[in-house]
């Protein structure tokens, strides 16, 4: 029940004064929008039912700063309820509302640049609605030109989109009608190449005896060279085993030098390791072996051959050389047995020619064996020329085969992207943007990859779906997992520009990005006859008007 109060402040009892008298005028209680005033008018008998329809109380009670109404529509215009609604003409610009607990606050509300939410005498706030409504307009017509500028670049997007799928479309059944002639291109070109590589084959079967003669003459110096060595090492060999064996069976075995002892048990285990392997002496008869006469072995395998026991018989007598060359380093000088001595001469011998780390005789060079001499007939020319044409051709048609298999797979992927209901982003598929802050390059390329740049790239993602109903906001997923973290992802979202950019890049959670893209393929589609009015007509004036309200 509303209290009786015995005095009124003076201004408190003007205001009601003035509000009974302008309400019987016919005025709006002060706060209350021009589009509410049906709702705040008395019946004939004076009064007024709060909107909420909780309660009917005298029209003189409406902004009496007393809330009588459980909703507050009683007092649009005071603080006492504070859950109304104050409404700000703001002559010049754009009327707004504001809670009306921020009447007579003490703070000028941005929302009210009239001042009139602050009427009590507390604090002044001017009126500055011309001010702010200049700039307001001024605003509105730079976002009206870009509006107006991305539209038009929009329906171009849109004319394009129509127009690349049907492209596209019409692309792809083309290509599909000549997969079939590829295929045969293809079988054809390698049928051919079969027949030319037969018929090299045919020639040089019936001239292999003399090639392989005119090879022989070619490598025999080599063969001869290497069959040389083969035997001076099988000689060396067969030295040095010798020596060896006399000093194992010789040697003063009732003096005890180490290095001696060392040198024969070694050479018992030598002999331990020949039971075990039959092969690591080369038989002697491979030394002859292989003539220019000779069909079952070709220059080059004979080669091979006698190069390979060499080696074999060259690790020998590094093993057996190793035995030898330690007692002589290490024996006692002053023990003169024969076999000892024996020995050690030999060593010394063969120490003159011999190089132990590189397993080789000094005055051994590499022997290169040189590419095979071709006196190339013109039958033989026209032959590889045939076989190189069809392998050329043979790959030409496999490569336009690929080429188009994947053209098909790469526009079937862009008609089966999402570019929007009227295909407007067809004219963005695959192009990339690239933001630079001062630490990463980021970039975008639209229904694809998403990634950051530095010293090494990191993707951040993948275009996986739009998210809403508007066409405005893409996600990138899967992109690589942060440690400790979830996998890397962008969202991007797009706002109306008259050119593609990506405006800023942050990340308002852990490795989830945020792109700002400006671009005209959001800028909403506005009639050309509303463009043209609007380019055409005389610039508006603000309303004036003024409103003298409760």
């Amino acid at each position: 029940m509303k209290a009786t109060s015995v005095c009124l402040p003076l201004f408190a009892t003007l205001a009601l004064s003035v509000a009974v008298a302008r309400a019987e005028a016919g005025q709006l209680p002060r706060g209350v929008a021009p589009s509410k005033a049906q709702l705040y008018t008395s019946d004939d008998s004076g009064r007024w039912k709060c909107l909420d329809g909780s309660k009917t109380i005298p029209f003189s009670a409406v902004n009496d700063d007393y809330c009588d109404c459980k909703d507050g529509s009683d007092e649009p215009g005071t603080s006492a309820c504070g859950t109304g609604y104050f409404h700000c003409t703001n002559v010049g610009h754009i009327g707004s509302d504001i809670k009306s607990s921020r009447v007579n606050d003490g703070v000028c509300d941005p929302e009210c640049c009239d001042g009139s939410d602050e009427y009590d005498g507390q604090i002044y706030c001017p009126n500055i609605c011309e001010e702010v409504g200049a700039k307001a307009k001024e605003e509105q017509k730079r976002v009206r030109v870009i509006q107006e500028q991305g539209s038009r670049l929009r329906k171009q997007y849109i004319e394009h989109g129509k127009s690349v799928k049907s492209k596209m479309q019409e692309e792809i059944a083309q290509l599909k009608g000549k997969t079939e002639q590829l295929l045969k291109d293809t079988n054809d070109a390698r049928d051919k190449l079969n027949e030319a590589s037969e018929e090299v084959e045919k020639y040089y079967e019936g001239t292999k005896k003399e090639r392989a003669a005119a090879r022989w003459t070619q490598l025999a110096p080599l063969i001869k060279e290497q069959t040389r060595r083969l035997k001076f090492a099988l000689y060396t060999k067969k030295k040095l085993f010798k020596t060896l064996k006399q000093l194992k069976d010789n040697y003063n075995k009732n003096y005890h030098d180490l290095a001696v002892k060392s040198a024969v048990a070694g050479f018992d285990d030598y002999l331990e390791t020949l039971d075990k392997d039959t092969d690591a002496d080369p038989p002697a008869a491979s030394v002859e072996e292989g003539t220019a006469d000779d069909t079952e072995i070709s220059a080059d395998d004979q080669f091979d051959k006698v190069t390979q026991d060499t080696n074999i018989v060259l690790r020998e007598i590094g093993s057996l050389f190793e035995l030898l060359a330690g007692m002589a380093e290490d024996y006692n000088i002053e023990y003169n047995d024969e076999a000892v001595l024996a020995a050690v001469t030999v060593t010394k011998d063969v120490e003159r020619n011999w190089d132990q780390i590189g397993l080789e005789f000094k005055d051994d060079t590499e022997l290169v064996v040189p590419e095979e001499e071709s006196d190339e007939t013109p039958e033989e020319k026209a032959l590889k020329e045939a076989s190189d044409k069809a392998q050329s051709d043979l790959n030409d048609a496999m490569a336009e085969e690929e080429r188009v298999k994947d053209r098909i797979e790469d526009l079937t992927r862009k008609l089966e992207t999402d570019l929007g209901s009227d295909e407007t982003f067809a004219q963005l598929l695959d192009q990339c943007f690239d933001y630079k802050d001062i630490e990463y390059t980021y970039s975008v390329c639209l229904f694809g990859d998403a990634n950051q740049r530095s010293q090494t790239t990191t993707f951040l993602g993948k275009f996986s779906t739009w998210v809403g109903d508007n066409y405005d906001t893409q996600l990138y997923s899967g992109g690589t997992k942060c440690w400790n973290g979830p996998d890397r992802s962008v969202k991007l979202v797009m706002s109306c520009g008259t050119e593609n950019k990506i405006l800023s890049v942050s990340e308002p959670e852990k490795c989830e990005y945020l792109f700002k893209l400006q671009t005209p393929a959001v800028c909403p589609i506005l009639p050309d006859d509303d463009i043209e009015k609007e380019a055409a007509a005389p610039e508006k004036k603000g309303n004036t008007k003024n409103h003298d309200e409760l």
